[in-house]
């Protein structure tokens, strides 16, 4: 069984979220190889996709909008999952509703799952506008990524692609 994750991470929080499924996937025995979005040339050979995506402004970064319009009619036939991280809150994310263009991508590629997962906010990586912002609006800084949630998340996953 080999999965490929494909991941846009701006400023590596989301990259962190797919390492530990990546570890965790290849704990079960699951070839796990991970790319950035421009960088995949084919799913060929591949028997499962994770797409992953930071959220700013509660919209997915623009190189997983474009990966999905490129390779929406063959992840459609695949065993496909998406998992996105953006909130800046430790506080439990089913309470948050999924962003519509996330809907709407699993949605056209027939995602078996989606879950959003809290980020990770570094006031250092940022752009000075981007802090600007991000201080305009109220953002805290902190790590809120839950990686036990993660794990878990992950051990679901596997165990479900193991069974088929």
């Amino acid at each position: 069984m080999k999965a490929l994750i494909t991941v846009a991470s701006k400023h590596g929080a989301t990259l962190g979220i797919a390492e530990t499924i990546a570890g965790r996937l290849r704990a079960y025995g699951i070839g796990a190889s991970l790319y950035p979005p421009a960088t995949v040339t084919t799913l060929q050979g591949y028997d499962a996709v994770l797409l992953g995506s930071a959220l700013y402004a509660n919209r997915l970064m623009p190189a997983m909008g474009a990966f999905v319009a490129r390779w929406s009619h063959q992840l459609a036939t695949l065993p496909t999952y998406v998992f996105v991280s953006g909130p800046l809150d430790s506080a439990g994310t089913d309470l948050i509703p999924v962003p519509k263009d996330v809907r709407d991508i699993a949605r056209v590629i027939a995602a078996r799952r989606v879950r959003l997962f809290p980020g990770r906010m570094d006031f250092e990586t940022l752009k000075p506008t981007e802090r600007a912002v991000m201080r305009m609006i109220g953002a805290k800084a902190g790590d809120y990524r839950d990686f036990s949630a993660i794990e878990d998340w992950a051990d679901t996953l596997a165990t479900e692609l193991l069974e088929e």
